[in-house]
């Protein structure tokens, strides 16, 4: 396993989202997962052929962007910007340890929001096949 290369990168203390954009974040996740479950349904009810299901992967993948943000307390666009907001408005992050931990974090959120969101479509995928 890899060690992180910064020592705030695991650090609970490096964040980038206070609690309301946490909500928001979380909020924004559950809906993105959900439409992506009653998507499925739908295409399932209406017999679409099984390639249609690709076009869950960036509904799952919203979905979960959202939700692991949340969770990790830490937004993807913002930490590529450069910045933060924990409720009190958007200001510059100036520590550059601070700012590199957030960068490694938020590409970890991308990857598993990836990883998430094409394994949901596979499974969709397959029990488009199987059923």
């Amino acid at each position: 396993m890899r060690q992180a290369s910064n020592p705030f990168a695991s650090s609970e203390a490096c964040f980038n989202i206070g609690p309301k954009e946490r909500q928001k974040r979380l909020i924004i996740g559950i809906a993105g997962i959900t439409v992506g479950v009653i998507a499925f349904v739908l295409m399932r009810a209406a017999i679409a052929p099984w390639w249609a299901n690709l076009a869950l992967l960036p509904i799952f993948f919203a979905g979960a962007t959202g939700v692991i943000q949340w969770r990790k307390k830490t937004c993807v666009a913002f930490a590529r910007r450069g910045v933060r907001n924990l409720d009190s408005g958007i200001e510059a992050i100036e520590d550059e340890a601070e700012r590199q931990a957030l960068n490694e974090r938020a590409a970890r959120i991308t990857l598993e929001s990836f990883a998430f969101s094409a394994l949901a479509t596979v499974l969709a995928i397959f029990l488009s096949l199987i059923g």
